[in-house]
C-alpha cells in the first residue's frame, strides 16, 4: 500500500485543521497507531523547528508533516497507520475543523472513493485478463488435444487399412513404418528399421532410460518359438540394458509362450494387434499398455499379457 502526493497533502491539511487543540490531535494520532514514544519524539523535533519563530508552540501542521514523513519512511507498517488515519478522518465527525480542514476531509473522501473505483477497475481488468488467459490456454490445450486425436485417428486408419494389404512383403514394410510413426506419436524417440551384420532390426525406441529393439510380425499364423529364438539372438551381444518388444499382430501360440518361460532371463515383452488397437482407440495410448505388460513380466516372468486382461 502506498499513497500519492495528492492524498498525503489532503491528509496533512486535515490533520492540521481538523482539531482545535493539540491534545485532540495527539489523541487521534495515538488511536490511529502512532506510539507515545514516536509522538513525543515528533513533538520534540517540531518544537525545535519552531524555536526562534513567531510561534510560541509548534503548529499542528509541523506535527502533521513530521508524522507523515516518519510513517512514510517506515514502509508497510507506516502505510497501515496512514491508512487508519485516512479512514478515521473520512468516517468520523470533526465539529472543530476549520473550513479548510472540512474541505481537506471532503477531498480525502472524494480521493478515497476515486482510488477505490480505480482499484476496482484495475482488479476487474486483471480478472478479465486472467479469464482471457485461461480461455486462451484452454483453447491451446483443446487444439493440442484435437491435433493428437486427429493424428491418432490417422494412425488407426493406417493400421486397419493394412488388413486389406494382400502382399505380405509390402504389408510387412508398411507395418514397420507404421510402428515407427506410432512410436514418434508416443514420444518414444524411435529409430526406423536398420541392418547390422547378419541381422535385420525392425526398429528401436527409447523408454525407461533403456533402448528397446523391435521385432515386428504380421503373418497369417500365430508367432511361434522359432521367431522368439531369432529375436533372442538379436538381443544377445547388445548392452545389458537393452530390452526388446515383440509385436505379432495375430498373436502367439500357447506352445511358444510356454517354451519362452523356460528360456532363462526374460529381456523382452510381447504385444499383439489387440494391444495396438486399444492404444489407438482411446486417450490411453501405448505407453500405459507397455507399463502394464512390463510390470506383469517383472512380477510373473511371463512376456505376454493379453489385452483382455489389462
Amino acid at each position: 500500500m502506498s499513497f500519492d502526493a495528492v492524498a498525503l497533502q489532503h491528509l496533512e491539511d486535515a490533520l492540521s485543521e481538523a482539531f482545535r487543540f493539540h491534545d485532540n490531535l495527539d489523541a487521534f494520532l495515538t488511536r490511529s497507531g502512532v506510539s507515545a514514544i514516536q509522538l513525543a519524539d515528533i513533538r520534540r523535533r517540531a518544537e525545535a523547528r519552531a524555536a526562534g519563530s513567531r510561534f510560541g508552540k509548534a503548529p499542528k501542521r509541523y506535527i502533521a508533516q513530521l508524522v507523515i514523513q516518519d510513517l512514510g519512511a517506515a514502509g508497510e507498517s507506516g502505510d497501515r497507520v496512514l491508512a487508519t488515519m485516512i479512514t478515521g478522518l473520512t468516517q468520523m465527525s470533526f465539529p472543530d475543523a476549520t473550513d479548510s480542514g472540512k474541505e481537506a476531509i471532503e477531498a480525502l473522501r472524494a480521493k478515497r472513493k476515486s482510488d477505490s473505483q480505480v482499484r476496482a477497475e484495475e482488479r476487474a481488468e486483471r480478472e478479465r485478463e486472467a479469464a482471457e488467459a485461461k480461455r486462451t490456454q484452454e483453447r491451446q490445450r483443446e487444439a493440442v488435444r484435437s491435433a493428437k486425436t486427429a493424428q491418432r485417428d490417422a494412425l488407426r486408419e493406417r493400421f486397419t487399412g493394412l488388413m486389406a494389404e494382400t502382399n505380405a512383403q509390402s504389408r510387412g514394410y508398411l507395418f514397420e513404418t507404421f510402428l515407427n510413426d506410432l512410436f514418434v506419436f508416443e514420444g518414444l524417440d524411435p529409430s526406423a528399421s536398420f541392418r547390422l551384420t547378419g541381422e535385420q532390426i525392425d526398429g528401436a525406441f527409447a523408454w525407461r532410460g533403456r533402448t528397446y529393439l523391435v521385432e515386428a510380425k504380421w503373418t497369417q499364423k500365430l508367432a511361434a518359438g522359432l521367431e522368439f529364438g531369432a529375436f533372442l539372438y538379436k538381443l544377445d551381444g547388445k548392452s545389458a540394458d537393452t530390452r526388446g518388444l515383440f509385436v505379432s499382430v495375430l498373436g502367439y501360440s500357447s506352445e511358444a509362450m510356454a517354451g519362452l518361460n523356460g528360456k532363462g532371463t526374460l529381456n523382452f515383452v510381447c504385444v499383439d494387434g489387440a494391444h495396438l488397437m486399444r492404444a489407438l482407440i482411446g486417450d490411453e495410448g501405448l505407453v500405459p499398455i507397455l507399463e502394464r505388460v512390463s510390470r506383469h513380466a517383472d512380477e510373473t516372468g511371463q512376456a505376454y499379457l493379453p489385452a483382455s486382461q489389462l
